[in-house]
């Protein structure tokens, strides 16, 4: 149980920091020295008086690396409510800054923090939302670690199918980096969830993986739980011999374990002892940037000279050649004038076909029904009081039916907009409409690939069904829509500063089970994270699109 807290707790580096002439890389150094040496308390003092001095000086940037700092620490001393609020303050100055790494280190923390305290939901949320950031980053390091603790945080929760699925997509990439520490630990956890559903052959083949990785890592703790676990696979399987065997194995390296842990006992004293020494070193060390520095200036001010020079060459040179190229240019102008003369003229046709189209819906469909309704209500003062309740029904019938003609034709626009012009345009023609007359700020960010139009369709929907949820309900004034592809994987996130509300209560409504229906046609996940008064978010993954 202690490795694996020992995994989860999530420490951040920053690199060295100056503000306004005051230096803060020795004292920065030192911190995290103490941290990892463990000893979290000397750190927090010291990263109060770093937050002070930051805070003196209004560095916003550095006050929010401090403070993810302090919450890291503070997790390694059990203390995980006040690292939970040095997180929080951290994500709202990094979310005003729209600091977007700083955002996605946040909840990285809270996720760790939740996870933790067996907050489960909590937790999966936080990860959740750092992962979007760290996929368009491309940090392979950061994504290993949260799925694998993703993959500890189902198998909490015995949903042994999700923890497969994040161990694996954990253990390629260990693979990939080389992490053998990592790699053995989701091979360990791939072989428990296989003991745990009865496979005990595909168990004991991941265990064995594991031991490997292990070995090449000369990790001794991983080492000698997965031999143990081994031992208990064998026995249940009634292998009496081969259980044996590993229990015997596990048993005479644990005496090297219990050495293991004393030498680090006597390590870390060593250390204590050589405080003074490394505070000796902090100060060469400043010497040595303060002469850097110097290096680094005369360095800078003889780029910016041959940048200069550079410069002044190409701009010789490029005058030369626009002074030749000039009579080809304006052949080529002529040509590009003429061709966008013709696009012009093509797209207005289209345009007119499409205005006539939508006339012909109107006169034929929509104009017949509200003649009809007409018809009704003209004869609805003739009628005798008797027959008002049945001509009443029969305008009902007729008023929903103008409703659904009406619907069918904006949808068609819809659509027609995303066949033409594609999904990107065709939620920034939805949302600018929702601004203009709604006055609600969209703030988008769009990285998508290729999608197949039935994909993309889907997605438009649900996007729509976002939007009309949030203008019936939600009170907000700010939305923040995020769609970010990775190869054949989409995620998109949906947050409003709205009024929020309690999903138990709103579990069963139509518009909610739209969406879910069509996020379950596309083999994607829903989460949703709302409270009242605290606004909502919607995150969708779809790991095939």
């Amino acid at each position: 149980m202690k490795s694996t807290l020992s995994y989860i707790l999530f420490f951040f580096s920053v690199g060295l920091l100056n503000v306004s002439g005051q230096d803060f890389s020795g004292k920065y150094l030192r911190a995290k020295e103490l941290i990892d040496s463990l000893r979290y308390d000397q750190a927090i003092g010291l990263l109060h008086e770093l937050l002070k001095d930051a805070k003196s000086v209004n560095n916003d940037t550095m006050i929010i690396k401090i403070q993810i700092k302090l919450g890291s620490a503070h997790l390694g001393i059990d203390k995980n409510e006040i690292g939970i609020e040095y997180y929080q303050n951290a994500l709202e100055m990094a979310k005003t800054l729209n600091d977007l790494k700083e955002v996605a280190n946040a909840n990285y923390g809270l996720g760790a923090a939740y996870q933790r305290m067996e907050l489960y939901d909590s937790s999966e949320i936080r990860y959740r939302k750092a992962i979007s950031y760290f996929l368009k980053s491309k940090d392979e390091i950061t994504l290993s670690h949260l799925y694998s603790n993703l993959s500890l945080l189902h198998y909490k929760e015995n949903e042994l199918d999700s923890m497969r699925y994040y161990s694996n997509k954990a253990l390629t990439i260990q693979l990939k980096i080389k992490d053998r520490y990592g790699a053995g630990a989701s091979y360990s956890n791939l072989g428990l969830i296989a003991k745990d559903q009865g496979r005990f052959k595909d168990a004991i083949k991941f265990y064995k993986a594991s031991l490997n990785e292990y070995d090449e890592a000369e990790y001794i703790y991983g080492y000698s739980e997965a031999l143990r676990r081994l031992g208990v696979t064998y026995y249940l399987m009634n292998e009496s011999d081969s259980s044996s065997y590993y229990f015997f194995v596990y048993d005479s390296i644990g005496h090297d374990v219990f050495h293991q842990d004393y030498q680090d006992k006597i390590l870390e004293l060593e250390t204590k002892f050589k405080t003074a020494e490394i505070e000796r070193d902090n100060a060469l060390k400043q010497a040595e940037i303060e002469e850097n520095r110097r290096q680094l200036m005369i360095l800078y001010a003889f780029s910016f000279l041959l940048i200069i020079a550079s410069v002044a060459t190409y701009m010789f040179f490029n005058q030369r050649r626009k002074r030749l190229k000039a009579a080809s240019d304006k052949q080529i102008q002529d040509l590009l004038q003429n061709q966008e003369m013709k696009a012009t003229y093509a797209l207005l046709e289209g345009q007119d076909r499409e205005r006539k189209r939508i006339a012909a819906d109107l006169h034929d469909n929509l104009g017949s029904i509200l003649v009809t309704l007409n018809m009704y209500a003209d004869t609805l003062q003739s009628k005798k009081p008797e027959e008002v309740p049945a001509l009443a029904s029969k305008i009902a019938e007729v008023a929903h039916l103008a409703n659904e003609e009406t619907r069918k034709i904006s949808h068609s626009l819809d659509s027609g907009v995303l066949k033409h012009f594609g999904l990107e345009a065709a939620i920034k023609q939805l949302t600018e409409a929702v601004s203009s007359a709604r006055k609600i700020t969209f703030d988008l960010s769009i990285q998508t690939e290729k999608i197949s139009s039935e994909a993309g369709l889907e997605i438009y929907r649900i996007i729509q069904e976002l939007v009309n949820n949030t203008l019936k309900h939600s009170q907000c004034t700010k939305v923040h829509l995020e769609l970010t592809q990775v190869d054949q994987s989409l995620n998109i996130i949906y947050e409003d500063n709205g009024v929020g509300f309690n999903k138990q209560e709103v579990s069963s409504g139509m518009g909610l089970r739209n969406i879910e229906n069509r996020v379950q046609k596309l083999d994607g996940e829903l989460t949703i994270d709302s409270a009242p008064g605290k606004g909502s978010a919607f995150i969708i993954e779809i790991s095939h699109i």
